[in-house]
């Protein structure tokens, strides 16, 4: 099978690998779509060869059933959860592996950037009727993350909430705050950016430089009820904390990001909590899923980009460093 390897510092190619097999409990997919996540940029900026295969949004076809597997069948349309966790303690057994005290990282699922790969069956979830491979590899990461900050954050219908950062989680949450009856303020510094995301229905578009001030004056005064953080940046951290009112949340979905905080005066005074998420769960993924079949978010609202293994090497940089026009890509497979 085919495998996108890197060979040296932004050296990707793709190259022949061997077929993996299913042990017990595993399934062996076909990769049918695998979404390029922004945090797929570490093999772009790794100084060395690196004898891994990335990949983690994946959605395919199931092909051979590893032993004792009975709650699939060959034929499954199926979507991806990575994080592996334990299997057996309670939250393993909801489908909420994030949440899973024993997860270490090392036995997630990646490969998505080949032609096939092996999963847990227990991480695969059915793609329903009506969803295709291409929104299925967009659900689990992309959609869910955002949706399981909605939830976890409290926000409620009719809140006035914040968006920090437009790439694909932060036009994925405009879109579901708006489909939750929310008003929703986006802020980011690049202007396609912003434009894209008065397209995911965001009421209003700003750059940091506008806040908080503008958030201030666009809710009379009293700031948002809700901001989720989409960047990972550290001052967007802060331009959030400062732009809600008394008893507002942050939900802290970007990463990598660094800031000093004097809790008298962020959070203590003012009653803000700072609530962590973290990628998503099987309930939510078939949440995310009926809201697309509902007809109130549209799975492919912010893809621009689809394109081939092979066209990926030539195509990986510009993806990685956000070149404008291009804010979420898919590679398909045959």
């Amino acid at each position: 099978m085919k495998v996108l390897k890197l060979f040296g510092p932004q050296d990707l190619r793709v190259v022949d690998a061997p077929m993996p097999s299913p042990g017990p409990g595993a399934v062996l997919i076909k990769v049918r779509a695998s979404g390029i996540c922004g945090s797929d940029k570490w093999i772009w900026g790794a100084e060395k060869a690196i004898d891994v295969v990335a990949g983690h949004e994946v959605a395919g076809e199931v092909v051979e059933l590893g032993e004792g597997v009975t709650t699939l069948a060959t034929g499954d349309r199926v979507m991806i959860n990575n994080v592996v966790g334990c299997g057996v303690c309670p939250a393993c057994r909801a489908g909420r592996f994030t949440y899973c005290p024993y997860k270490d990282g090392i036995k997630d699922v990646g490969n998505g950037f080949g032609e096939y790969l092996v999963a847990p069956a227990r991480n695969c979830l059915r793609i329903l009727p009506g969803i295709d491979f291409v929104e299925g590899a967009l659900v689990m990461d992309n959609w869910c993350t955002p949706y399981g900050g909605i939830k976890r954050g409290g926000i409620q219908q009719g809140m006035d909430v914040l968006v920090s950062g437009c790439g694909p989680i932060g036009q994925a949450a405009i879109s579901l705050l708006k489909a939750f009856g929310n008003y929703v303020i986006a802020v980011d510094p690049v202007e396609w950016r912003r434009k894209f995301a008065l397209r995911s229905g965001a009421d209003k578009v700003l750059s940091p430089d506008e806040l908080p001030d503008a958030v201030k004056s666009l809710t009379d005064g009293l700031g948002v009820d809700a901001a989720m953080e989409c960047s990972g940046n550290g001052n967007a951290y802060k331009n959030c904390i400062n732009s809600l009112r008394y008893g507002g949340n942050v939900v802290s979905i970007g990463e990598g990001a660094e800031f000093t905080m004097r809790p008298s005066e962020f959070t203590i005074h003012r009653f803000i909590s700072l609530i962590g998420t973290w990628y998503s769960t099987l309930p939510q993924a078939g949440e995310v899923m009926q809201l697309a079949l509902q007809g109130r978010i549209n799975l492919r609202a912010f893809l621009t980009h689809t394109i081939t293994l092979d066209e990926v090497p030539a195509m990986f940089g510009s993806i990685v460093t956000c070149e404008a026009g291009i804010l979420k890509c898919v590679i398909v497979f045959d």
